[in-house]
C-alpha cells in the first residue's frame, strides 16, 4: 500500500507536464512508474527513485504498543499497576550511487508515551555515509558493530554499550567476507545515556552509582575511540570491537559469534571486558569486569519465532528473557515475554524481579 501511495503521487508529477513537452514524453509515460523502482531494485526492498534525480528513497518506521506487569526488571522496583508504553518510530533512508561510492542518508525520529506521561520526540538517529565513511549520530559503534544483543525486547538489562553518540567512522570491506571499523565519538551526557527501565533513583535508596549514570561526554579534544574487525561466513559470523574512554582512559572490548546450527535454529555467544569497573567507561556499561551474553532462536514457521536470551555480570546480576514473536498478518507482529533477573550481592540493587510484557507492533 505504501509503495502504491508513492508511486501515485509520483505519477502525478511526471504526467503534469507543458503541452510542447507531452509529445516528447508520450511514449515514455508508460513505463516510468515500473522503471523508477527497477532502479532502486539495487538498493533493497521498499526503495523508489524521485523524480528527476538519481535517489532512492524509502519510508519506513512502527507504531507499538506494550503492556507490562511484575517488577522492573533493570531496576528492581515493585510496579503497583500495569505498565503501559505506546512508541511511534519513523524513518527515512535516501542513497544514490556516485563516482565516490554510495552515497547514503539516514534519520530516525521517535515519540513515546510512558503511563500517563508525553516523553515528546526525539531524534535516535542521522547520518551521512559516503563510502563507508560515516558521520553524524547514533549509537555507538561499540554496539552497532556488534548488532546489540540477542531478540528479545529486554536484551539490556545487563547493558552492553554506551548510549547515542556524535561519531565519526570508517568501515573498509576488506573482501572475503573480511571488514574492519575504526571511529571517533564524542560520547553521552548521564541525562542522555540511561536506556529504557534505567532510573537514577528508587524509593529504597539511590545505592552506588551504576555505569550508565556516569557522564561519558568527553571533556577535552581527544575523543572516545572504537575499532573493530568482522568475518562473514556461510555458517555465520565472528566480530569483536575494541573502546578507549579518553575521560577515564579506560579500555573495554567485546567478542561476538553468531552460528546458523541448522534448519531453523540460531545462536549466538558474546563476551565483554573492562579494564577497571571501579571506574567504568563510556563503552563498559555492565557491572564488572565481565559479562556474557548468549541467545538461542528458532523459526517455526513463516509466521512463529521463539527467541531466548540468557546474561550475566560479575557482579552477580544474570537476566534470563523468553518471548515468542508471531506475525498475525503480515506487518502486524504479537509477542508475549516473560523477564526475570536476579540482582547479585555486588549490584546497586538487591534481590529478584520478574515481569511480563504483551507487546503488538505494526511494521510499514
Amino acid at each position: 500500500m505504501k509503495s502504491g501511495l508513492v508511486l501515485g503521487g509520483l505519477s502525478a508529477l511526471l504526467f503534469e507536464i507543458p503541452q510542447p513537452a507531452a509529445a516528447e514524453t508520450e511514449m515514455m509515460s508508460d513505463p516510468e512508474p515500473a522503471q523508477y523502482l527497477r532502479a532502486c531494485d539495487v538498493m533493497g526492498a521498499g526503495f523508489v527513485q524521485l523524480p528527476q534525480s538519481d535517489v532512492c528513497l524509502k519510508i519506513g518506521g512502527y507504531v507499538s504498543y506494550e503492556i507490562s506487569a511484575g517488577a522492573d526488571v533493570y531496576t528492581g522496583e515493585r510496579k503497583k499497576s500495569w505498565g503501559q508504553h505506546t512508541k511511534a518510530k519513523l524513518n527515512a533512508d535516501a542513497r544514490s550511487e556516485t563516482e565516490l561510492g554510495s552515497l547514503n542518508t539516514f534519520f530516525e525520529i521517535e515519540q513515546n508515551f510512558t503511563d500517563g506521561t508525553n516523553e515528546g520526540a526525539s531524534f535516535s538517529a542521522a547520518t551521512i555515509e559516503l563510502g563507508g565513511l560515516l558521520i553524524g549520530a547514533s549509537d555507538s559503534q561499540f554496539d552497532v558493530w556488534l548488532g546489540s544483543a540477542g531478540n528479545v525486547s529486554s536484551d539490556d538489562v545487563i547493558p552492553y554499550a554506551g548510549g547515542m553518540t556524535n561519531q565519526v567512522s570508517y568501515t573498509a570491506r576488506l573482501g572475503d567476507g573480511l571488514s574492519a571499523m575504526f571511529g571517533a565519538e564524542q560520547g553521552a551526557s548521564a541525562d542522555k545515556n540511561s536506556e529504557e527501565g534505567e532510573v537514577e533513583d528508587e524509593e529504597e535508596g539511590e545505592g552506588p552509582e551504576t555505569p550508565d549514570m556516569q557522564d561519558h561526554l568527553i571533556d577535552g579534544y581527544m575523543p572516545h575511540l572504537v575499532g573493530g574487525l568482522k568475518l562473514e561466513r556461510h555458517w555465520g559470523a565472528i566480530a569483536t570491537v575494541l573502546g578507549y574512554d579518553s575521560v577515564f582512559q579506560e579500555i573495554a572490548a567485546k567478542v561476538r559469534m553468531d552460528i546458523r546450527l541448522g534448519g531453523p535454529f540460531t545462536a549466538f555467544v558474546m563476551g565483554g571486558y573492562q579494564s577497571d569497573p571501579e571506574k567504568p567507561n563510556y563503552y563498559g556499561a555492565w557491572d564488572g569486569t565481565y559479562a556474557a551474553w548468549s541467545g538461542l532462536s528458532a523459526s517455526l514457521s513463516p509466521k512463529l519465532t521463539l527467541n531466548s536470551q540468557i546474561a550475566y555480570a560479575d557482579s552477580g546480576t544474570y537476566a534470563l528473557a523468553f518471548n515468542a514473536d508471531y506475525e498475525v498478518v503480515p506487518g502486524l507482529i504479537v509477542t508475549p515475554e516473560l523477564d526475570y533477573t536476579s540482582f547479585g550481592s555486588r549490584s546497586a540493587t538487591s534481590g529478584d524481579a520478574l515481569a511480563g510484557i504483551l507487546s503488538i507492533q505494526r511494521d510499514f
